[in-house]
């Protein structure tokens, strides 16, 4: 199965230890080391990551860790395009609570044949082209 990864599954690990949403994410993101899930995120996850977490690490850690999830194995860092950005307005069409920034996670990840969006966001759950994994 194809996942897709959203900020927060990146996030947590950094900003926060000792809480069952931090391990929760670790396990996934071990278990895209190991093969056990293929995974992809966008361009827009990447912004995201390090506009979170610049303010609590600093500039040359944030940008390290940033640069290294281009080398994680099993993860495709995909860009984000004309047509996820249509998607993404279609989706927010159809679902009026759907953000912006959540449509085109949402957008990307169908475009890419993802089955599952890996999120602590529920705003996902509504959208019923993709369902959502959360960390509960």
């Amino acid at each position: 199965m194809k996942a897709y990864l959203d900020a927060n599954i990146f996030i947590y690990p950094i900003l926060y230890s000792s809480d069952s949403k931090e391990k929760k994410c670790k396990q996934i993101l071990n278990d895209v080391v190991s093969g056990r899930l293929q995974a992809i995120t966008s361009s827009l996850t990447l912004d995201e990551i390090i506009w979170k977490i610049i303010k609590k690490t600093g500039r040359q850690k944030t940008l390290k860790l940033a640069k290294d999830l281009f080398e994680l194995p099993n993860l495709t860092i995909v860009e984000v395009g004309t047509q996820d950005m249509f998607n993404a307005i279609e989706l927010m069409e159809k679902y009026p609570h759907l953000k912006p920034r959540d449509a085109i996670h949402a957008a990307v990840a169908i475009n890419n044949n993802a089955a599952k969006i890996y999120s602590d966001d529920p705003d996902f759950d509504g959208v019923k082209e993709i369902g959502r994994v959360g960390l509960d």
